[in-house]
């Protein structure tokens, strides 16, 4: 399978017209349908349907076609960050981050680069804490936005600030009549601490906090992912625990908040990096980020 032959499928795809598809291609139509031919023999199927009246793609083409735009758009970044190399106008930056982090230092710190420095690129990526710290200790990020304290040889972390936990349950619980959830409440009903790949620290905070008002709860299952965990929330009498960003879009979703009393857990919000990474734009951004912390105060 050559790039060439991949250029033709797209083109083809565009025009759904062979004679218009070899004029943007410069080539003869014979060499076209030949090239489409070679193609979708080294793929197995047929990904474009051809008759006298018309030209369509297959349900396999369209598959295709999706796979084959990322697969140009990554060549596009790959050139487009080697010609900044070149320059010396930046690289990438790759950058991932949990969920409030996102909706409180994200957007702002983007808004900062754009300005201070344009010619960086950065690669974003939502991710859990404990895929962040390995993917930084891999070298598969520059920075990430994680729940601390970090405790990892290797890498480095400062913190920026912090999040109360809250609680979310469905609109018609028995609950939702307030605005407030103590924790002597939380065992009269089901909860859930946690979902795979979440931060265990949302967790143990709840668990620490509970036990300090002398409330003893126990670790609930783990659902799969934050979709069953959400589902759990909405179908059954189930107490949720998650940052305040993110109680905040499960309430816009449909979900009651509760702020929990007397004492509210807090999450502490930190940026990691490889001590071996010496970028010097990495340096740059984790002292913007400490200076946009200390501008947001979470309520």
């Amino acid at each position: 399978m050559e790039f060439r032959q991949l250029e033709v499928f797209r083109t083809i795809a565009e025009e759904l017209h062979f004679g218009r598809a070899a004029q943007r291609l410069f080539l003869a139509q014979p060499s076209v349908s030949q090239m489409l031919q070679k193609l979708e023999s080294d793929v197995g199927v047929r990904l474009v349907h051809r008759s006298s009246r018309n030209v369509q793609l297959t349900p396999a083409g369209t598959v295709f076609l999706a796979e084959i735009d990322r697969i140009f758009a990554a060549a596009d970044r790959a050139v487009a960050l080697a010609q900044q190399a070149a320059t010396g106008r930046g690289g990438a930056l790759r950058i991932a981050t949990n969920y409030p982090a996102s909706r409180l230092l994200l957007l702002p710190l983007l808004e900062n680069l754009r300005r201070s420095d344009p010619g960086i690129t950065t690669m974003l990526r939502e991710m859990g804490t404990p895929d962040q710290l390995r993917a930084l200790l891999r070298g598969d990020l520059d920075i990430g936005l994680v729940y601390g304290p970090v405790d990892e040889p290797g890498l480095g972390s400062r913190y920026l600030l912090s999040v109360p936990i809250v609680a979310t349950v469905r609109a018609n619980h028995p609950l939702a009549a307030g605005g407030v959830l103590t924790f002597d409440d939380i065992p009269l009903y089901p909860y859930l601490t946690g979902f795979v790949a979440a931060s265990p620290l949302v967790e143990d905070t709840i668990l620490a906090a509970a036990a300090a008002q002398g409330v003893r709860l126990k670790a609930s299952a783990g659902l799969t992912d934050l979709a069953s965990y959400q589902l759990e929330l909405e179908t059954t009498d189930s107490i949720g625990f998650s940052s305040l960003p993110r109680g905040e879009q499960s309430q816009a979703n449909g979900l009651h908040l509760l702020r929990l009393s007397p004492v509210e857990p807090m999450l502490e919000i930190h940026v990691a990096w490889n001590v071996n990474n010496d970028e010097p734009s990495v340096n740059s951004v984790i002292q913007q980020l400490g200076e946009l912390a200390e501008t947001i105060r979470v309520r």
